[in-house]
């Protein structure tokens, strides 16, 4: 009965650190990679413009 209540608190300590670690991380990842998608199709564009422009 003992190793059965270890191996609940483990697994409460191991979805607590889940939630309050690992997922605020995935959603900054993810904002980052939204401003980096941006930033990139500003510089295509630009890059776009500049080529037309030599042309």
């Amino acid at each position: 009965m003992k190793k059965i209540i270890i191996s609940i608190a483990m697994f409460a300590i191991a979805i607590a650190l889940l939630v309050a670690v690992i997922v605020p991380l995935a959603n900054h990842g993810r904002e980052n990679g939204v401003k980096v998608e941006g930033q990139l199709d500003t510089v295509d564009s630009q890059i776009n413009t500049l080529s037309g422009t030599i042309r």
